[in-house]
């Protein structure tokens, strides 16, 4: 358990007792005001909690515990308070960012069973955090290698759509970005239903029957069912709920779930329009143009990360027998009777390898193109 302290008052009566009755049982480290709270905070790092006092020079507590919840979400903030602090701390509480408030003075018994209960609470917030983030992207990984053989166009899109939607996460610092990844998943999940004679119509959205129009309009409900059947994916629900919600871009939430859907609705469009053959350049023009439908600060971010990524990799012409892991398919990977195996876009990973050996080991003769086109890391 990570028993790292920081504990800010202004008083130094106060942090020589924090001193003589809290190091023997955390690593403790102190500062005398909220300025240098911050500073400590940001130059430590690690922190699995703060404890400040209220009434401070410069920055009270609240504000300065606000502004470190806002540096690390996962940390946990107590705050110490006079009685005539008590009604502008308790507002801290109630807006979510503090997680006790005590007394003072506070009877070093109970301040030392506070603070344990503090870092408890801190190892509970990590590991939900690493079950979602490691163990249920583990989970997406696994289904969306095995339903990429069964709708290759569409999961070859989610892929694509999920690295984008990963990296303008990245860019752009949100949090909990392991709701914008599942989210890219699941936002073609319902398309496996589809039958294979309109999956080709569907996915370039062709002209579609009315019985085809009518399916498809029901996806999204039906991708609603199969998520909520998975706790803790509640907030995935939400943003794919928002992808064809219109919303002013200013009016955003605590939750991110609004930032968070708007960059996978550019993450989506951006990746169509590119199928559809249209030069990179002018879809991010188009999109940012478009400033009632897309976030300016995600279209920006687009704008910004494919220079870069024409900076990292090259474009390769190799057989398929050379195909390695990491590689990067650069057009459609077709049997020889036209049978769609992987999508342009679709990172050759141990699953992909796999299927196409079994192909070839299947065939008499290579069933596939001499040779395929691959972007890799450039040197």
């Amino acid at each position: 358990m990570n028993n790292k302290i920081l504990c800010v008052d202004d008083e130094e009566s106060i942090l020589r007792g924090f001193q003589l009755n809290l190091r023997k049982d955390f690593e403790l480290h102190l500062a005398s005001n909220g300025v240098e709270g911050l500073k400590v905070f940001d130059q430590e790092g690690g922190f699995a909690l703060v404890l400040s006092d209220m009434r401070m020079p410069q920055m009270d507590g609240a504000t300065m515990l606000s502004e470190i919840k806002k540096r690390d979400p996962e940390v946990v903030t107590v705050l110490l308070t006079g009685h005539t602090d008590f009604e502008s701390a308790m507002s801290a509480v109630n807006e979510g960012s503090i997680f006790r408030m005590l007394s003072k003075p506070c009877p070093p018994e109970m301040l030392i069973r506070v603070l344990g209960d503090g870092l408890a609470q801190h190892d509970l917030i990590k590991s939900k955090r690493i079950l979602l983030d490691q163990t249920l992207r583990g989970a997406v990984d696994a289904l969306a290698q095995s339903l990429s053989t069964a709708k290759p166009l569409f999961f070859g899109r989610a892929q694509r759509v999920r690295r984008i939607a990963n990296e303008l996460s990245d860019m752009l610092k949100i949090e909990d970005t392991w709701r914008v990844d599942i989210a890219s998943i699941f936002s073609q999940l319902a398309y496996i239903s589809l039958p294979e004679s309109v999956t080709e119509d569907v996915y370039y959205k062709r002209d579609l029957t009315s019985e085809v129009k009518e399916m498809v309009r029901k996806f999204p409900e039906e991708t609603e069912k199969i998520i909520e059947k998975i706790p803790g994916l509640e907030d995935v629900v939400e943003i794919l709920g928002k992808l064809t919600v219109q919303h002013r871009f200013e009016e955003d939430d605590d939750t991110g779930l609004r930032k968070a859907a708007s960059i996978l609705r550019v993450a989506l469009d951006f990746d169509y329009y590119e199928e559809q053959g249209h030069d990179r350049s002018l879809i991010v023009q188009t999109l940012k143009s478009r400033k009632d439908d897309y976030d300016p600060e995600v279209t920006e971010c687009l704008s910004q990360l494919l220079v870069v990524a024409e900076q990292k990799y090259r474009l390769e012409e190799i057989t398929i027998r050379k195909l390695e892991v990491g590689m990067r398919l650069a057009q459609e990977l077709r049997l020889s009777d036209g049978l769609l195996v992987a999508s342009s876009g679709a990172d050759v990973d141990r699953q992909l390898l796999k299927v196409i050996r079994n192909y070839v080991s299947c065939y008499t003769e290579m069933p596939f193109p001499k040779k395929v086109q691959v972007t890799v890391p450039a040197l």
